[in-house]
């Protein structure tokens, strides 16, 4: 017999079933409880002296008259749970289901693929949403209770303590400048897959310069070599909103803003709920005249900002929405708000296996009519990470299930603004960051890191468009993890590390059959890898000792990838001691352009400019205090950016911008503080 696996549904249901005969003891009613409650609560007012009963003091004891009526319940819940669990095991269920209960509450990882659909389709209707969002309430806790039915009791006390506290918080230009724009003489924000633009917290244009400085707004400023001004600040709508990311798009520049909404509601007689909304604002600017900016449209998506990707005309907006959830669906709230408007339930996905109530919140912006939301679409799975290639939209969400890791996997569509369902699948282990995952003519390629019997190990994996796996290789590097990698159509780089730094080649050219090609060991490892010119892969990272692995500073390195199975490392550049890189987190906060041949960082207190050629290998351009008198900003690096236009190189953040002559050695020339 094939062994059988439950789902949530069936869990309860045989629960149920088994607990028909079941009888509450009187001494669980809610009457007893609520008695018991009472004379506790009059031994305590004894101690306090006696005093007549208030307005306020009626409605805690209403109150804890519902407290008691849910805390019986509970423990009756409780009770059925043990009754039934026993009277499964000992007579009710076949030998084969008896184990798939008791150990698979949980289904093992290579059956889990098969609880999801083929597809992804949204719910019929909010009563359908709201008895999914109940029954996995109801799974987590009934599951809690069996190994500690007190965190059950207590967790319900403590909210209903919140509503006696009457509170309710839901958490809820030069002739050279415009030179160097026309041709493109200028550098961009770096993104993850090339045609998908990303937000940043600094832009340019090759003219100007923009810049977020934190809840104040966008500063623009014009550019003329050394020389540089300050024409214009854009401000949030609400001074209470703050600033997370912007792009740019011709003469037009979007702003991305979060904030939250409080509102108050009587339900009962002073008894007050304050609830709180997340949102988030895409504000879009006319910036023609950069001297004077008009708004000229913005929209709202309920939620904490998680990111956001632009292709072509359409801007994608990515929040996560925690829904709000009580006994009955007119009391809960469960349909994020789009422009101040419920969305629509058919609109919202739900995985069937769900394992998080946070939705995923997507939504598709027409920049021609940046008031209106074109299509917006929700799935209930967390909102850890996710991927955005040119032609779909990745979530994925990594758990630790069954003492392995795995890595859920949802797939939607976003041509021309329109947000659809794709497929879902899975694999075993979790992601490094996102250039773990690439899609590539069709095929999803990823290289993963799993813990298992007691050592890591890592694989990598190739899924079709369907998300099935079609090929593999398992076992690579036992006891190191993936710490970097870049896919390049055919092939695939990626490094582990332990002591020492192995950088894998891996031909791809046939999904069903990956090989690998080569294996180069060096000591250290690159946090972060980045093509550079043809047949060049330049490593940012941290050079290690070979001997015990502790890092020992940080290390550039040049590899020469003309053949895949024989990778070398030419050339390489250690900054001895040095501790701080955010290129190994963040990777907008490199500035790199191999055409240009030039790439830019921040290390410590320093920020490091370098070009590189055959002969002299790295040439240090420039090397940067990041200090004022008294201030070390060292520990704030991840917040400068450095860019190019022409023969000037900037470099910002919110307080100043410089200016560096690249054609005089990287002298500064231009220093420019802005209010």
């Amino acid at each position: 017999m094939d062994k059988k696996i439950w789902n949530e549904e069936e869990i309860l249901n045989k629960i149920k079933e088994s607990a028909e005969d079941v009888e509450v003891p009187e001494s669980l009613s809610p009457e007893q409880i609520l008695k018991k409650l009472e004379e506790q609560e009059r031994k305590k007012d004894s101690t306090q002296g006696e005093e007549e009963t208030t307005q306020k003091e009626q409605k805690k004891i209403s109150h804890w008259r519902k407290y008691a009526v849910r805390l019986a319940e509970t423990a009756a819940v409780l009770l059925i749970v043990a009754a039934a669990g026993s009277q499964i095991r000992e007579n009710r269920v076949p030998a084969e289901e008896k184990a798939a209960l008791e150990t698979e509450m949980v289904a093992e990882p290579e059956q889990q693929a098969a609880l999801y659909p083929g597809d992804l389709r949204p719910v019929t209707d909010s009563a359908e949403l709201f008895q999914k969002l109940w029954d996995y309430r109801n799974i987590q806790m009934l599951t809690r209770s069996l190994s500690s039915p007190k965190a059950v009791l207590y967790s319900d006390m403590a909210v209903e303590e919140a509503d006696m506290d009457m509170v309710y918080d839901s958490g809820a230009t030069s002739v050279q400048n415009t030179a160097a724009s026309e041709t493109g003489d200028f550098s961009e924000t770096n993104t993850r897959e090339a045609g998908v633009d990303e937000g940043d917290i600094v832009k340019t244009d090759g003219k100007f310069l923009y810049i977020i400085k934190g809840n104040s707004g966008v500063r623009i400023v014009k550019l003329d070599g050394a020389k540089m001004e300050e024409t214009a600040v854009i401000h949030p709508e609400s001074l209470n909103e703050n600033t997370c990311d912007m792009y740019l798009d011709g003469d037009r520049l979007i702003l991305i803003t979060k904030g939250t909404q409080s509102s108050m509601t009587e339900s009962d007689t002073d008894v007050y709920t304050v609830e709180n909304k997340e949102y988030v604002r895409v504000t879009t600017y006319d910036i023609a005249d950069r001297k004077e900016p008009k708004e000229i449209g913005n929209v709202t998506q309920e939620g904490s900002y998680k990111s956001s990707r632009k292709n072509g005309e359409y801007l994608y907006l990515f929040t996560a929405f925690e829904p709000r959830l009580e006994t009955k669906e007119d009391q809960s709230r469960i349909m994020p708000l789009i422009n101040g408007t419920e969305m629509e339930a058919q609109r919202i996905y739900v995985p069937e296996y769900l394992k998080n109530t946070t939705y995923l919140v997507m939504g598709a912006i027409d920049l021609e009519k940046p008031s209106e939301m074109a299509d917006s679409k929700a799935v209930v799975s967390g909102a850890d990470s996710f991927y955005v290639s040119q032609d779909h939209i990745y979530i994925y969400n990594e758990e630790w299930a069954n003492e392995t890791y795995v890595t859920r996997i949802l797939k939607f569509g976003y041509k021309d603004g329109e947000i659809t369902g794709a497929a879902a699948g899975q694999v075993d282990g979790y992601l490094n960051d996102s250039f773990s995952i690439d899609e590539y003519q069709g095929y999803l390629r990823l290289v993963v890191t799993d813990w298992n019997s007691g050592e890591d190990k890592n694989s990598l994996y190739i899924l079709d468009e369907d998300l099935k796996i079609v090929g593999e290789i398992t076992d690579l590097a036992p006891g190191e993890t993936i710490r970097s990698a870049r896919f390049m159509g055919d092939t695939g780089y990626f490094v582990t590390f332990r002591q020492m730094d192995p950088l894998f080649s891996v031909d791809l050219s046939d999904p069903e059959n990956p090989k690998i090609l080569g294996e180069l060991k060096i000591p250290g490892f690159s946090s972060y890898l980045h093509v550079y010119g043809e047949n060049l892969l330049l490593g940012i990272g941290y050079e290690a000792d070979p001997d015990n692995g502790s890092t020992t500073g940080v290390k550039i390195s040049m590899f020469d990838i003309s053949d895949p199975s024989n990778v070398t490392e030419i050339d390489k550049y250690v900054i001895n001691g040095a501790v701080s890189l955010p290129a190994a987190d963040s990777y907008k906060t490199v500035m790199i352009d191999p055409e240009k041949n030039l790439f830019g960082f921040a290390c410590d207190s320093e920020y490091l400019v370098f070009s590189y050629d055959a002969e002299n290998g790295f040439v240090n351009e420039l090397t940067h205090h990041l200090m004022t008198e008294g201030n070390s900003y060292w520990y704030d690096n991840a917040d400068y950016r450095g860019m190019y236009a022409g023969d000037w190189f900037y470099l910002a953040d919110e307080e100043e911008v410089l200016a560096f002559d690249m054609a005089g050695e990287f002298g500064l020339e231009g220093r420019l503080e802005l209010d």
